[in-house]
């Protein structure tokens, strides 16, 4: 068995470390290094008006229900009764990738009730915000969920007959 002698140990030692460095550099150039939130400087801005529709919304006497069915990949949105003239958009937040956000309009039933299914949306954690007016009053509610990974369709027809 030969032995390495040191000339050998330096040149092995560099290249293995030139090599790591190249490496290091091309995987940071796959990285997408974009803002989670386009104009993230006038939101932060703006955000007085954000803490006054979470007040808004904490001062309800019946808040906004927000119910997420995971077997039906689901979520509702039950707006108070008394509330009339309902406007607004649903934010379906990944703060993983921005690209699979979703912006949906506000569209109220008779029952003051928005059904809204997720079945496109990608499984992990997904923030929910409501940006929303009722008579005149600006609110905001926001919570967070999991999308499961897979939910066999049996299990779907199970619960919906």
């Amino acid at each position: 068995m030969k032995k390495i002698n040191w000339g050998t140990g330096i040149f092995i030692f560099y290249t293995f470390f030139a090599t790591t460095l190249f490496y290091q550099v091309y995987k940071s150039t796959q990285y997408d290094h974009s803002l989670v939130v386009e104009n993230y400087y006038e939101k932060d801005l703006a955000y007085q008006s954000t803490l006054d529709k979470l007040n808004n919304s904490n001062a309800l006497e019946t808040p906004l229900q927000i119910n997420y069915y995971d077997i039906l990949q689901l979520v509702e949105l039950a707006f108070p009764k008394e509330m009339k003239n309902i406007t607004g958009s649903i934010l379906f937040y990944r703060a993983s990738d921005k690209k699979a956000d979703v912006l949906l309009p506000i569209e109220v039933g008779m029952d003051n009730c928005v059904d809204v299914f997720i079945r496109t949306l990608k499984p992990g954690f997904w923030k929910i915000e409501v940006d929303w007016v009722g008579d005149g009053t600006p609110y905001l509610d926001r919570t967070m969920i999991v999308v499961p990974d897979y939910i066999p369709d049996e299990l779907i027809s199970e619960v919906l007959d």
